[in-house]
């Protein structure tokens, strides 16, 4: 009968092999199935999703006024910032602490504090919902989620039915009017998904109406942008660049 192998006896090697996912990540923060048969996985990086999950084709949302239009300032840092240990220290001061032990936050009344997010069913909004969860797991907080299909949830962004989604908006001109009407307090069950009423923005927002392009107009933007910050109303995410492919022989082409 075989007995033990002795002591000092080289193990039998195991052998691993490494496919590589994504080239020229340096700081993953996660790898996610897109969850659709297909065998794709996302990886996501911090400081690099713009690079990994967009190809390099968007650039960081730092203000309301996209790139492109009137009052955008090219030095005004990201929005975004990835500080878990800055989210746990916040949570801790205003009283949200984990009483019983489960691993997730309570409010400071003792209730559990959960945040609900709408996404669609899509590949894309899986990935995004699983890298969501990891990371507001790792602050403690318990996130759940609504699924829909998107005609569906924008009934219920308008009926003020959802506690958290997200949205693009398209500009077709230089005039970023229209993204700041979308946290204009008149335009609650229309544009104002948010449901936004804070009259100090409604105010620097009607006089941003009455002016021209210029200075005194983009200085307003300016500060519509901090109250959003401070208040915590937006996430501005990256503004997606589209590219089209033309052929040399093609004549007179318009993109639309």
């Amino acid at each position: 009968a075989a007995g033990p192998a002795p002591a000092g006896t080289p193990a039998t090697p195991q052998f691993v092999q490494l496919i590589p996912n994504s080239a020229g990540v340096i700081t993953p923060i996660g790898i996610y199935n897109a969850g659709d048969g297909s065998g794709r996985v996302f990886s996501n990086e911090r400081g690099g999703q713009i690079r990994v999950l967009r190809n390099g084709q968007a650039v960081p949302g730092s203000q309301i006024s996209p790139p492109w239009t009137e009052g955008h300032d090219p030095k005004r840092p990201s929005l975004q910032k990835y500080d878990p240990a800055g989210a746990r220290a916040l949570l801790d001061r205003f009283g949200y602490r984990d009483g019983d032990g489960d691993g997730y936050r309570e409010l400071p009344d003792g209730r559990p504090l959960v945040v609900e997010k709408a996404s669609t069913p899509n590949a894309t909004d899986r990935a995004s919902d699983e890298l969501w969860k990891k990371s507001m797991d790792a602050i403690g907080v318990r996130m759940t989620f609504v699924k829909q299909k998107w005609p569906d949830l924008v009934k219920m962004a308008e009926a003020g039915k959802l506690q958290m989604w997200g949205l693009g908006w398209i500009h077709s001109i230089p005039d970023p009017d229209s993204s700041y009407a979308l946290l204009y307090s008149k335009q609650i069950g229309m544009m104002n998904d948010a449901r936004l009423r804070l009259p100090e923005y409604d105010r620097l927002y009607e006089a941003s109406r009455r002016l021209p392009d210029g200075a005194e107009r983009n200085a307003i933007y300016a500060k519509m942008t901090d109250l959003v910050r401070a208040y915590g109303v937006w996430e501005v995410g990256p503004s997606l660049i589209s590219s089209w492919l033309v052929q040399p022989r093609v004549k007179g082409f318009k993109r639309h």
